[in-house]
């Protein structure tokens, strides 16, 4: 059995992780499918497809220093781990008291 092995990504700038994601979000507002669009200045914007109607969220991402970065959205704030799993990029939002807000991968 051959198991994928997900590597940490150093991220130097967010520019790098501009563009379009899909996931899964889990916030106050519940646990849903997500989508996210990330901007060259680190800026992000998505929506969570809950049952009883879409919800929006924001944000930016920042890199505090080459590999280690930080989020502050609409829910909180936390760190952003990046990941090369399977030939795919994934983000994964961190909150500060330790649980998985969301995970992204690049579509």
């Amino acid at each position: 059995m051959v198991v994928g092995c997900a590597t940490t990504v150093p991220v130097q700038s967010v520019s790098e992780l501009a563009g379009e994601w899909q996931g899964r979000v889990s916030s106050p507002a519940g646990h849903a499918v997500a989508a996210l669009t990330v901007g060259a200045d680190g800026t992000f914007k998505g929506t969570m497809f809950l049952l009883g109607g879409d919800r929006s969220f924001r944000g930016a991402i920042v890199v505090v220093r080459p590999g280690q970065v930080r989020y502050q959205g609409t829910d909180g704030d936390g760190t952003v781990r990046v990941i090369e799993e399977e030939g795919h990029r994934v983000l994964k939002f961190l909150r500060d008291d330790g649980g998985v807000d969301a995970v992204f991968r690049r579509q």
